[in-house]
């Protein structure tokens, strides 16, 4: 057999397309009121069956009071997205929302869980549950981690006498390091050309680490050989009158 249902006190037929409809105008439909566990818990129910919908009396754990429904695996608090406390009326909205105190109003759980921003969706930013940020990583390893390339748009112009300049080592971990102390073992030496031929220069200092010299002529950066501890050999001979500067790192 195959029917439709309807619950009214007026003599209105059944909306052809409801299996089930209820009209009133000073009643209201009452949900089973039970109380929930978990959200990730059937309980008091057997087992989830998508579809259920349940008002919870009980606030434990990630419950709280409200109308719940079933998406087959978990518990969905209704106006609510993924459960916990939010209702409509306090819910953050996609326009904006006025009324805030940064006191109690924020974005992010109340569980010991990470937060995750998607573009495209495609994780983009994670906050972690520790409070670390990784912008193109799940994984930051640091306050603030980001897996690609940075830019500053706008940098005040510094003083080399009391700033600091930042470096990274070699797992890419940002330190500072004294600008004034990095000039100074910046030694620097500068050969005018008298002769053509000369390929040989004498260094501002004893090599420790050719990898600490740069040679450069006429601006343009050559590449040497090491002659012995303080002379280097240009692989370009110069010709008369060039600019050989030599600047190297202690």
């Amino acid at each position: 057999m195959q029917a439709q249902v309807k619950v009214s006190n007026t003599a209105t037929a059944a909306n052809p397309n409801a299996m089930l409809e209820i009209e009133a105008t000073n009643k209201g439909l009452l949900l089973p009121r039970l109380s929930l566990v978990s959200t990730t818990l059937a309980a008091p129910l057997s087992s989830f069956v998508k579809g259920m919908l349940v008002y919870d009396t009980a606030t434990i754990n990630d419950i709280t009071p409200g109308m719940y429904y079933c998406d087959g695996v978990k518990w969905i608090k209704v106006n609510n997205g993924a459960g916990g406390t939010a209702t409509a009326a306090n819910a953050w909205n996609l326009t904006g929302n006025a009324g805030t105190d940064p006191a109690t109003s924020f974005v992010g759980t109340t569980d010991n869980k990470d937060v995750v921003f998607k573009t495209n969706s495609l994780e983009r930013v994670r906050f972690t549950k520790n409070g670390w940020v990784g912008i193109g990583t799940i994984t930051p390893k640091a306050a603030l981690e980001i897996k690609g390339q940075l830019i500053i748009d706008t940098l005040q112009y510094g003083d080399v006498n009391i700033d600091k300049i930042l470096v990274a080592d070699a797992t890419g971990k940002v330190k500072a390091i004294s600008a004034f102390d990095l000039t100074a073992k910046i030694l620097k030496k500068t050969y005018y050309v008298s002769f053509s031929g000369q390929t040989n220069f004498v260094t501002p200092a004893s090599i420790t680490d050719p990898d600490k010299i740069s040679l450069y002529r006429n601006g343009v950066l050559i590449n040497f050989s090491v002659f012995n501890i303080n002379t280097i050999v240009a692989e370009i001979p110069s010709t008369q009158y060039d600019e050989i500067r030599i600047v190297q790192t202690l």
